[in-house]
């Protein structure tokens, strides 16, 4: 999922210029900060994953990222430049409580496999994240070029529903 949210945030600041969004600079750096909004999932992911609640918080973060990404979508088509601010606002928000709850269980499963390679294990989440995270960033630069913001969108949900068909055909988040 990590794709979804370099997908997201590589080509908001390519839309949030235009219409009806019509954001300088400082406008975007601004709408950026937004993103800080999803820590706060992070000690509820982890405080629930341990209370055994990591699979349905695994679903649930990959249906919240899909649906949120609909939102934004909606956010460029609509007239009302503060309807569609507030739209792709909460948008944002909910993608990145979705991506945080998935990057908090995953760290917190992959802690819980081996404690003694623990480090190991870790280096190799960041990594795979990383990895994740280009694969997102040059598919939203195709998206753009071939389809403008709603391809972006659309290529970003396709990542959230890679996670939501990885989660149902295993026992992703199973204790």
């Amino acid at each position: 999922v990590m794709a979804s949210f370099t997908a997201f945030w590589a080509a908001v600041a390519l839309r949030l210029p235009d219409a009806p969004f019509k954001l300088d600079a400082k406008g975007i750096a601004l709408f950026a900060l937004i993103g800080v909004a999803g820590a706060v999932a992070t000690p509820l992911a982890g405080r629930w994953g341990d209370r055994g609640f990591a699979r349905p918080m695994l679903i649930g973060s990959h249906l919240l990222i899909i649906a949120s990404l609909a939102l934004c979508a909606w956010a460029g088509v609509l007239e009302s430049r503060m309807g569609a601010l507030v739209v792709l606002s909460v948008g944002s928000i909910l993608l990145d409580l979705g991506i945080t709850t998935d990057q908090t269980l995953g760290r917190r499963a992959v802690n819980l496999l081996r404690p003694e390679a623990r480090g190991r294990i870790n280096g190799l989440f960041v990594a795979l994240f990383f990895i994740g995270g280009t694969v997102g960033a040059a598919a939203a630069s195709a998206a753009w070029s071939f389809g403008g913001w709603t391809a972006v969108c659309a290529v970003a949900a396709a990542f959230g529903i890679l996670g939501l068909i990885t989660d149902l055909a295993t026992r992703t988040g199973s204790e």
